[in-house]
């Protein structure tokens, strides 16, 4: 029996080892099981802040994508209504082009009429100093006759008042009784 109580001592020294091991071990992962909590709830935390600071970042993405959907409809409208311009641009500028070939047409219509009227003026300034060198020529030509009709009219009126006298005188020798009658 004394083996048996050495034996059961025996025992009982490994069992009591063997608890104070455990205990120590059950401490141990108590400590670091309060360890791994306050970590995990550190890190919960951590997460928790994190999804928060995602959350803002997503509700803030999304604000801005609102924003700019918005923008992009509103580009959208803009780039419409510059299609819009453009095409009526376009058409201006097609009228335009249209406007000034007609233009150039009758610039140069008018430039033809131009000439034709520099020609024109040219014959009738040809035409104008011709006449005029005519002109000169028939006042010249006119004094010259006026100068000789009026050497001819002294003449006629020289002859004249002498044959005045001549007729008078044969009057008067043919009816001398109305000269005398004349005379008184």
């Amino acid at each position: 029996m004394l083996e048996e109580l050495k034996r059961l001592q025996a025992h009982i020294a490994v069992v009591k080892n063997r608890l104070a091991h455990f205990e120590r071990e059950n401490t141990s992962l108590l400590a670091s099981k309060q360890q791994s909590d306050e970590q995990y709830h550190a890190h919960l935390t951590q997460k928790n802040s994190i999804i928060t600071q995602k959350q803002d970042e997503i509700d803030s993405l999304q604000d801005h994508l609102g924003t700019l959907q918005s923008q992009y409809k509103q580009l959208n409208q803009d780039a419409s209504t510059l299609a819009d311009r453009y095409n009526r641009l376009e058409k201006s500028c097609t009228d335009l082009k249209n406007r000034f070939q007609e233009i150039l047409n009758e610039r140069n219509e008018l430039r033809v009429v131009k000439e034709k009227l520099q020609n024109d003026y040219k014959h009738a300034q040809q035409e104008i100093t011709s006449l005029k060198q005519e002109q000169e020529r028939l006042i010249q030509k006119n004094e010259q006759a006026k100068s000789k009709v009026e050497a001819i009219i002294h003449r006629l009126s020289v002859l004249g008042t002498e044959q005045d006298q001549y007729t008078q005188e044969i009057q008067q020798l043919a009816n001398p009784a109305e000269q005398n009658e004349e005379n008184s």
